[in-house]
């Protein structure tokens, strides 16, 4: 009897292992995924960075205020307002394209650091095993709201890049003749 009750004790231990076992195999294979994903944010981020930010600012804001002292009319032509509200649109959005520029590669550093110690706590059995699950479902969500951040970024990267391509010319030389005037 006390064998036999010593064996079911012994199984159910040997049972309670393997099962933690697979699910911190189960976790920590996701934490590789999170961690490709992490990668590939990066990739795309370096790929899509932009130097000019700076640059583009500085013009459309010379532009912008050229024409505003220079322009003497008392009314518009309505495409050239549309064009002129959309560079001033285009410039507002580099401040937030800046933000974004700086804030990406903190955030991917930040989340490489807390994935590898998260790594390292469940293959050392550390922490509260219990909350392994918990904790591997937290970062995935920082993943996400990194990769949506990373969509954003790019999204209004080419927005600007396009708006700027398409009318800087136009309206530089706009704001320039008034100079002639």
């Amino acid at each position: 009897m006390i064998r036999s009750l010593v064996g079911i004790i012994g199984f159910g231990l040997i049972s309670l292992t393997s099962c933690m076992d697979i699910e911190a195999s189960q976790h920590l294979d996701r934490i590789a995924e999170l961690n490709q994903t992490v990668d590939s944010v990066e990739t795309v981020f370096n790929e899509h960075k932009m130097d000019s930010i700076g640059a583009i600012s500085l013009n459309a804001y010379t532009i912008e205020n050229r024409v505003k002292r220079n322009y003497q009319a008392d009314t518009i032509d309505m495409e050239l307002g549309r064009k002129m509200d959309a560079f001033k649109l285009m410039r507002k959005s580099l401040k937030s394209l800046g933000t974004a520029q700086s804030s990406i590669p903190v955030s991917i550093e930040e989340e490489r650091t807390k994935l590898k110690e998260l790594k390292n706590d469940i293959e050392n059995g550390d922490g509260e095993r219990e909350k392994y699950a918990e904790y591997v479902a937290f970062e995935e969500n920082k993943v996400n709201q990194l990769r949506v951040l990373l969509k954003d970024y790019v999204t209004t990267k080419e927005s600007v890049v396009s708006t700027y391509k398409e009318l800087h010319d136009e309206l530089n030389n706009f704001s320039l003749s008034l100079l002639e005037q």
